[in-house]
């Protein structure tokens, strides 16, 4: 079955229950006035599959997960049952056009952390989002809950910073997700309610080539980047070892897939 026909049956089995998000922005620990961001014209997904990949050893002779290839996800997921939080940190990339990308195009790519969303479609998430434009990159801290589009928040991102965020889950349609720019000292916490029905199946940590409209965006080339990180599973705090890892595959594999202890290395293929 072709990726948009995918994508379109997950989309129509949505719920269209309210997303509600309220805010709150804090600057080295002290909370300041806020003004909440808009939706935005971009979604990201439940991972659409693309095809199965054999489990193969990556990491020098350590075993790890199966991999499994997707046209809209890089990364990893643990899986199982219980998840109700995850967190991970990542530098935001300088981003670069690939090979045919015209000077007009506008690569993108988000990351982020989540719970669900790898084999349901259900999806409570936060992270960052970078753009190539024809004026420079551009990156802001967004959240979301499916069935809504991305809710950009306001704060201030830039190329290098080192970002932590964590998604917690507080009910089957509730949860929270705080996003921290380490490099500048301030953040932003939101709760949700609202959405698809969630059942913590999944921790992921992914590098996503996301929607606008009903198509993905332009996937922007990028040097190697990585998340650290950890969720927590009946309680009891795991790491990303052992993860199903993820490829990136449209006509060709674009991105690819590592993990090490707490640490998931996504690459440019």
């Amino acid at each position: 079955m072709k990726a948009a026909a995918i994508t379109a049956i997950l989309a129509a089995s949505l719920v269209t229950a309210e997303v509600t998000w309220t805010f709150q922005k804090f600057e080295n620990g002290v909370e300041v006035p806020f003004e909440a961001g808009p939706q935005t014209k971009f979604q990201s997904q439940a991972m659409i599959k693309v095809a199965e990949a054999r489990k193969r050893n990556r990491l020098n002779g350590r075993a790890s997960g199966a991999t499994v290839q997707s046209s809209n996800w890089c990364g990893a997921a643990v899986t199982g049952s219980g998840f109700t939080s995850v967190s991970g940190t990542w530098t935001v990339p300088t981003l670069s056009r690939r090979s045919g990308q015209s000077t007009a195009s506008e690569p993108s790519l988000a990351q982020w952390v989540g719970i669900d969303g790898f084999s349901n479609s259900a999806l409570i998430q936060g992270g960052t989002l970078s753009e190539l434009t024809g004026s420079g990159q551009t990156n802001f801290a967004w959240t979301e809950m499916l069935p809504a589009s991305l809710r950009e928040v306001s704060l201030t991102v830039g190329t290098g910073d080192s970002i932590t965020t964590s998604v917690n889950m507080t009910s089957t349609t509730s949860g929270s997700v705080t996003i921290r720019n380490n490099s500048r000292g301030t953040s932003i916490v939101g709760t949700v309610s609202g959405g698809t029905r969630l059942s913590g199946s999944s921790a992921e940590w992914i590098l996503e080539d996301f929607e606008s409209g009903s198509s993905l965006v332009a996937f922007a080339a990028f040097p190697t980047s990585t998340f650290t990180g950890s969720a927590i599973h009946s309680g009891t705090s795991v790491t990303p070892s052992g993860a199903t890892l993820i490829d990136l595959v449209q006509n060709s594999e674009l991105c690819s897939a590592t993990v090490s202890g707490s640490t998931v290395s996504v690459r440019d293929s």
